[in-house]
C-alpha cells in the first residue's frame, strides 16, 4: 500500500471512530467527541509505525471520554427555578 493510501485508509478510520464514539457516548456533543478523537490522533503524528494507530486511538479516547461523561454526569446540576 503507498504512504497516500495508508494515509487516507488511516484518516478514514479516524472518521469511523469518531462516528462509533458519537454513539457510545450521546451525552457529549458530537464537536467535543470528534475534537477529542481528533487531538488523540495528534498525539501519534510522530509514531513511525501507523498500523495500529487507529486501535490505540479508540482505546485511548474511549478511556477519556468514558471519564469525562462520567465527570459530566456526577456534577451537580443548576436548580430549575419555578
Amino acid at each position: 500500500m503507498s504512504d497516500e493510501a495508508a494515509q487516507d485508509a488511516e484518516r478514514q478510520a479516524v472518521r469511523q471512530i469518531v462516528n462509533v464514539l458519537q454513539h457510545r457516548f450521546p451525552s457529549l456533543t458530537d464537536r467535543a467527541v470528534a475534537e477529542h478523537v481528533n487531538g488523540v490522533h495528534q498525539r501519534y503524528a510522530s509514531a513511525p509505525i501507523r498500523d495500529f494507530v487507529p486501535l490505540l486511538v479508540e482505546r485511548e479516547a474511549g478511556r477519556e471520554l468514558t471519564a469525562l461523561a462520567d465527570q459530566q454526569a456526577a456534577a451537580p446540576r443548576p436548580r430549575e427555578s419555578s
